[in-house]
């Protein structure tokens, strides 16, 4: 049983996370050729101040959300 896990430090609605997780399931499915039932994906929200980029956090950075 595959599992695929995602680290994601930008805020998505629960229809984008749905979207995303159709998708990588779809396409881990298609590329290695098994069924998508054997696959599980898991989601991990980090919260921005808690991720950063050469010691300064994504909250602090002021990058855009979508980065």
């Amino acid at each position: 049983m595959p599992l695929i896990q995602v680290l994601n430090a930008s805020p998505a609605s629960t229809d984008k996370k749905r979207e995303l997780l159709a998708a990588l399931t779809a396409t881990y499915a298609d590329v290695m050729g098994i069924r998508p039932d054997t696959i599980r994906v898991v989601l991990h929200e980090v919260p921005r101040e808690n991720w950063s980029v050469a010691g300064v956090t994504l909250a602090d950075s002021g990058q855009n959300e979508a980065v």
